[in-house]
């Protein structure tokens, strides 16, 4: 969401440049509008002497006190609502100084539609039909006919799109360098103004549908909500199935004489139109130029018809009240659903959030202590999303959802009991105005604080605010609390009654128990009612002192945490303005220290990067410290909430150098909170009362893991590549034999063999910085036994031999047909340049693979491309996730490797222009400012982590793309991927009788009726032919000299470990008394 102050770092890049100067010169209004400019007015004309818009429709809007960003509402011509949002006076400084600097640069542009119409509008009969439209909207329309033309403009400028159907809403989202907007708008509006909706595109995009289907049906929040979905009243909208498949969108509608094509275009031609869309637009350009932009969406037809609402319609009531549920991972968790009033129109005094507040709290006499004292638990959450199955016109679904130890689900009955207990103790005390204080506080403090979202993300929020706010609530509508309102509180507190619960118990316990099937996403559930006497004796708990808790149920303290100071900082140390600089260079520690004078938030940043040669000495002490850390987090659990919810966060991570500490938030509290987390991460074996349960999770999350293709194949590569990976299995096996004792004898403080670097950023002054690592260096301990420079641990990397390799192993799910294959292409040569060619080539690769593999071929729902620098060895990664009833292991390698072969071909065909323009837009995603002083800080840690210290990584990469030639990266791609080829093909398949889409009959898919020719026609603006679908005889004889691997251990036995590699620049040093050293 755009919100705070927008004062961005410009990045330098003093290379000459041969890009187009487009974005300085004015363009002609054609309807294509290829390139506009970003500086046709200055935004002073827009404001008067005090910075106030002249405009009042850019007055209407409430926005935080600190931001420079500006905003229109405005309704065109046929009631379209829209939401314009502009930086433009930032846009024409920096542009202006990058064209003094002889390089064309410029920001993205977003832009959002949302349609208020989805899931719960399609008829009963053709379920997942608007998701479908989704899909077939984009798929060409009159002015663009050709189906990739969409695609292939954002991809040529540097842009990206999606679009995702909500049960009420559709939403459509792009985002492009902001030069090229207009021509993206203009291609943008007209697949809603006149979309083709070719009967040529129909099998295709339901092989779409049904791909993004298969790989969410092995979900279990995806199963959880349609067995909840299945219970409602069979007439009521949200009984349905959401997402459609083969199964629902071809095979019953043809056995219903249906015509599906027929139908999707009467649901276009009945619900979209431009009364029930809202636009957002979030560009450089000044506003007087987007409100011009606008003009083509006013083509899109003004039927009037009166936005679709389900408030009139009952409230829904599950048929049930309680399911055992049988999920695909190991987890057990308890849930629970109460079906309230639509509370969307209570936004000013969010009453349920208030209650959520109360539930998921989890400071000292919380719901979840109680639990967790008990043994019964180790988290909890409560809090329902806007939109979607839980909350929409009809109801709000309150959700409670609490992950179980094994004694929590054997006494499932008595968790049930204590939140019961709970809410009686809420109905005893509330309302409170200080909860309600404390709430506003912060939710205050953050609106006015925010940061400036990426413009993508932005508009993806905002045009959904409109759906659901009046104009000038837009923005902080679902941010701030602007009323007390006691009554609704209590309102909420007296629905949540156990006779209007719905439950949800979940263990792969019950696989015995459970044996309906849910009919879309297959589910395996029990279905009951709890016993009368039961729910009688549910309403009787008394909130009574707890024996086990020491304690009684009470509303949350005081947050200690709360900023009160906002005053911002000006720094004393003087160094190079963009980069970090070293303040401290000891033997035992480093510490960089960046001073921001961009961003001027009162927030820090503390990253502590803590080496020891001792946390990980081997895989036993590794697994002990990780189960240190994970009892650290139960054991603050209380602290983190509040400094959470008073906008202060920290987390603690174990790696094979040894820990990693980062804290952010506003300066205000932040040492306070340091020095409070620091001493319980010493003391954390002192209690291990919840140990038993922390392990197990841990364990089930290390097995659980593999039960994701996408996971198991990535951890499968690893192994093959790096010498000491360790397996989720391998650490799983270890964390079991882990003991209580092991955890108590573990003592941090005096293992000695430390090394610390250290990242500070932000609101802080150098004497801030000594503060914070004097406490760290006197809690921790770092004199002791110090590590040195050769002491610090190298992963090697087994260089791939030549040749081709595969490696196939089972899906561990045998009822999964998910596959994934990963070919992966070692490139053993390693150079900063060889780094920006890799980049290079996965840009140029990106959008002709998903449009040759995924759209055209429909070979899955996921197919990427992928650059890789694995401790410091670089590579190349093409992947494909698709279905083994739809393509095996073996097509999916083979589609794979004639995708290469036809990839050299479009490079070969396309023009020095086409080529030029590409690597430009890549140059300026690059160079392009930071956002946030999170994303800044991000981009200078993650440099510190590997050592290689090349803070101006991004312009150097744009000097090394500026030098590139087409034929250069022909070369690099034809050495990497066919001459001198290191392949390793990684393949989990997936059981082809596993969970399909099959029809009644056990058919399968058809395969893609389109005629030969449309098969083999060129591209519109390309001479290369499509890719040729391959005969099952073409791939049977398939030749490709690929070896299969047996075991991952024989073959390192014939691979060589490579040198480490790194590439570090030059360290800046500065002392506090501002001398460079």
């Amino acid at each position: 969401m755009v919100l705070g102050k927008l004062s961005r770092r410009m990045k330098k890049l003093s290379v000459n440049s041969n890009t187009s100067e487009s974005d300085s010169d004015s363009t002609d209004d054609s309807d294509s509008g290829d390139s506009t400019s970003g500086s046709e007015s200055s935004l002073s004309s827009e404001t008067d002497s005090n910075n106030v818009p002249k405009d009042p429709r850019d007055r209407i809007v409430q926005k935080p006190k600190e931001s420079e960003t500006h905003y229109r509402v405005m309704t065109l011509k046929n009631g379209m609502q829209c939401l314009l949002i502009s930086d433009a006076e930032e846009a024409k400084s920096e542009s202006a100084a990058y064209r003094a600097l002889e390089v064309s640069t410029t920001d993205k542009a977003a832009v959002a539609l949302a349609v208020r119409v989805g899931s719960a509008h399609e008829p009963k009969n053709l379920p997942g039909l608007a998701h479908f439209l989704e899909h077939m909207l984009f798929m060409g329309c009159k002015k663009y006919p050709d189906e990739n033309e969409y695609d292939q403009f954002l991809d040529n400028h540097g842009g990206s799109s999606n679009a995702t159907t909500d049960m009420e809403t559709t939403c459509y989202m792009f985002d492009i360098s902001a030069e090229y907007l207009e021509g993206a708008i203009d291609r943008f509006a007209h697949q809603f103004i006149a979309p083709l909706l070719r009967k040529s595109s129909v099998k295709r995009e339901v092989k779409a549908v049904d791909s993004e289907y298969m790989e969410g049906i092995q979900k279990d929040s995806e199963k959880i909500c349609s067995i909840l979905t299945s219970m409602l009243q069979p007439n009521h909208p949200y009984h349905g199935f959401s997402c459609g498949n083969r199964e629902s969108l071809v095979v019953n509608p043809k056995k219903q004489n249906i015509d599906t094509l027929a139908e999707l275009r009467k649901f276009y031609d009945k619900y979209y139109s431009a009364n029930l869309m809202c636009l957002c637009i979030s560009s450089s350009h000044p506003l007087k130029k987007l409100e011009k932009m606008t003009k083509v969406f006013e083509q899109i037809p003004n039927k009037k018809i009166p936005i679709p609402t389900l408030e009139n319609l009952p409230i829904p009531v599950p048929r049930c009240n309680f399911v055992k549920y049988c999920p695909v991972k190991d987890k057990k968790k308890i849930f629970f659903s109460w079906f309230l009033p639509p509370q969307t129109k209570h936004f000013r005094a969010k009453p349920v959030e208030y209650v959520e507040f109360l539930l998921g709290h989890q400071g000292r006499g919380s719901l979840i202590s109680a639990l967790k004292h008990k043994g019964y638990a180790t988290e909890i959450e409560c809090e329902s999303a806007i939109g979607g199955i839980d909350s929409g016109t009809n109801f709000t679904r309150f959700l409670l959802d609490i992950t179980l130890s094994d004694t929590g689900l054997e006494d499932y009955r008595e968790v049930i009991k204590l939140v019961f207990q709970y809410i009686q103790m809420m109905r005893n005390k509330l309302p409170c105005e200080r909860i309600y204080n404390e709430m506003k506080t912060m939710r205050d403090i953050d609106f006015d604080y925010s940061e400036n979202d990426d413009p993508y993300e932005t508009v993806e929020d905002l045009v959904e605010n409109m759906t659901l706010f009046p104009p000038e609530h837009y923005l902080n509508g679902p941010e701030q609390i602007f009323e007390y309102k006691p009554d609704l509180i209590m309102d909420v507190v007296n629905s949540l009654t156990p006779d209007k619960m719905f439950v949800v118990l979940q263990s792969p316990t019950f696989k015995g128990i459970c044996t309906e099937v849910e009919k879309w996403n297959r589910g395996l559930y029990f279905e009951g009612n709890f016993e009368p006497d039961f729910i009688d004796m549910l309403k009787t708990a008394s909130p009574k002192v707890l024996p086990f808790f020491k304690s009684e149920f009470k509303l949350p303290e005081p947050n200690k945490y709360i900023p009160e100071d906002f005053e911002v900082k000006e720094s004393d140390v003087e160094g190079p303005e963009t980069f970090p600089v070293v303040i401290t260079d000891e033997p035992t520690h480093k510490v960089w220290f960046h001073a921001d004078d961009v961003f001027e938030e009162p927030e820090c940043v503390i990253n502590l990067h803590l080496f020891s040669k001792r946390v990980c000495e081997n895989i036993r002490t590794y697994a002990i410290n990780c189960l240190y850390v994970e009892l650290y987090c139960q054991r603050t659990a209380e602290l983190f909430y509040s400094a959470g919810l008073a906008g202060l966060s920290s987390t603690v991570e174990v790696e094979r150098e040894g820990f990693r500490f980062c804290y952010d938030g506003y300066s205000d509290k932040m040492f306070k909170f340091f020095k409070a987390t620091l001493e319980e991460f010493l003391n954390a074996a002192e209690n291990t009362f919840n140990f038993a349960a922390v392990k197990d999770s841990v364990v089930k999350r290390l097995r659980t893991s593999k039960l994701k293709p996408v996971k198991h194949s990535a951890d499968t590569r690893l192994s093959f590549l790096s010498s000491t990976h360790i397996t989720y299995d391998q650490m799983a096996d270890v964390v079991e034999n882990v003991t209580e004792e092991d955890i108590k004898n573990h003592d941090i403080s005096k293992m000695g063999g430390f090394y610390l670097e250290a990242f500070c950023s932000g609101n802080m002054m150098s004497s801030d910085v000594d503060d914070y690592i004097r406490c760290f260096n006197k809690k921790i301990g770092l004199v002791k036994d110090p590590m040195t420079s050769d002491q610090f641990r190298q992963e090697r990397v087994f260089k791939l031999p030549l040749g081709r390799y595969v490696y196939r192993i089972p899906n561990c799910n045998p009822n999964d047909l998910n596959t994934s294959v990963v070919n992966y292409y070692q490139h053993t040569a390693v150079s900063f340049r060889d780094v920006v060619l890799l980049g290079v080539l996965e840009e140029l690769m990106q959008e002709p693979m998903f449009n040759q593999l995924r759209t055209r071929l429909q070979m899955g729902y996921s197919v990427s491309a992928e650059s890789h620098q694995t401790f410091g060895i670089t590579g190349f990664s093409i992947s494909v996730h698709t279905q083994a009833n739809k393509f095996s292991a073996k097509e999916a390698n083979v589609y794979i490797e004639t995708f290469l072969s036809w990839f050299t071909q479009y490079l070969t065909v396309m023009s020095e222009t086409t080529f030029k323009d590409r690597v430009s837009e890549m140059i300026k995603n690059k160079i392009s400012p930071t956002h946030t002083m999170d994303d800044e800080c991000d981009q200078m840690w993650t440099e510190i982590l590997i050592q290689e210290y090349i803070f101006d990584r991004d312009i150097r990469t744009a000097e090394v793309m500026k030098q590139l030639t087409k034929g250069e990266v022909m070369s690099f791609c034809h050495n990497l991927f066919f001459e001198n080829t290191r392949k390793l093909s990684v393949q989990v398949e997936g059981n082809p009788k596993g969970t399909s889409s099959k029809d009644k009959d056990g058919e399968e898919s058809d395969d893609d009726s389109s005629s030969a020719s449309e098969k083999s026609a060129p591209k519109k603006n390309h001479s290369v032919p499509n890719m040729t679908i391959l005969s099952k005889n073409t791939i049977a004889n398939w030749s490709e000299d690929l070896k299969t691997v047996k075991s991952i251990e024989e073959f390192h036995k014939n691979c060589e470990l490579s040198p480490v590699y790194k590439m570090v620049t030059k360290v800046v040093t500065v002392d506090v008394t501002n001398k460079v050293n």
